[in-house]
């Protein structure tokens, strides 16, 4: 599956973004654990880790930016934040 920077399916990219959720919420720190289990739905566990190094290889450099910087970690932050929550209503209005 690693190929580049492009997904070929939905089921390519729910596996890429299972593995960057386990990758973010192993790196928040060892007195947080996360079982790998839920984030596997792949057979070949090789596949994985595999797309783990690549992902690591590639945005390690991003990574510790971001914990050196604030300045950088705001910037994306906000972006990510505006992904998706312009038409997002988290509250349901009043009927």
């Amino acid at each position: 599956m690693i190929k580049g920077e492009e997904t070929n399916s939905e089921s390519e990219l729910q596996i890429m973004v299972l593995t960057c959720l386990y990758m973010s919420y192993s790196y928040m720190g060892n007195e947080i654990s996360y079982p790998l289990k839920p984030f596997l739905i792949e057979e070949n566990r090789g596949y994985f880790w595999d797309r783990c190094l690549f992902i690591i290889n590639k945005m390690s450099n991003s990574m510790l930016r971001i914990n050196s910087e604030p300045a950088y970690f705001t910037q994306i932050f906000t972006e990510l934040k505006s992904f998706g929550m312009t038409n997002i209503n988290l509250v349901p209005e009043p009927a």
